[in-house]
């Protein structure tokens, strides 16, 4: 019985995700789910509770590589602090990208997201770390939820769908905005008591 279970949970979470990808992120109801996948109903329902729930079970297994480049980027000792900066923003950028329609059905759905990571503190924690190395002094905390608000999905659809600006283009521009940052030119100081 625990196979089956196991089974049917891999072939509902592939399934929304194959039909988010598809349709959109409104786009897919449970009972679309449940039918492409093979399953009950009832079977999504108990393992997902609903719809929200399921987005985020989707996203929980489709973060997991997203995780492991950040956690390499922060142990790669090797490369300069600055770049991997760059790098982290960078990837990040092309996660969300590549994930546009799950991102922006997670983003409706949940409070705890950011971009395609199901653990928005952590990245947040992340990149804190990383602009601390390179800019002491300077509101860490601040800049990486700034950094991190230019890779949200509904920012990435309002500039690619709606402003129809090329997905390199909007890319080139969040790498600038990042290489900015930590070139001191849009670098706030840390909080000030008034």
């Amino acid at each position: 019985m625990r196979k089956d279970a196991e089974r049917n949970r891999a072939a509902v979470l592939a399934t929304a995700a194959r039909l988010i990808a598809e349709r959109g992120p409104d786009g897919f109801s449970m009972d679309d789910v449940a039918a492409a996948a093979g399953v009950g109903k009832g079977t999504v329902f108990r393992r997902f509770g609903d719809r929200d729930g399921l987005v985020q079970a989707v996203v929980d297994e489709t973060s997991e590589s997203w995780r492991a480049e950040a956690e390499a980027l922060l142990e790669a000792g090797d490369v300069p602090p600055g770049e991997r900066v760059i790098t982290f923003v960078a990837t990040l950028f092309d996660h969300v990208i590549a994930a546009l329609p799950l991102v922006s059905a997670f983003e409706r759905v949940s409070t705890r997201s950011i971009a395609c990571d199901a653990d928005a503190k952590l990245t947040h924690q992340r990149l804190v770390a990383l602009i601390s190395q390179v800019k002491p002094g300077a509101d860490a905390e601040y800049l990486a939820h700034a950094l991190i608000a230019q890779v949200r999905a509904d920012t990435l659809r309002h500039m690619v769908d709606r402003c129809g600006l090329d997905v390199a283009r909007v890319r080139a521009g969040v790498i600038s905005l990042a290489r900015g940052v930590l070139a001191g030119d849009l670098v706030p100081a840390g909080p000030s008591v008034e």
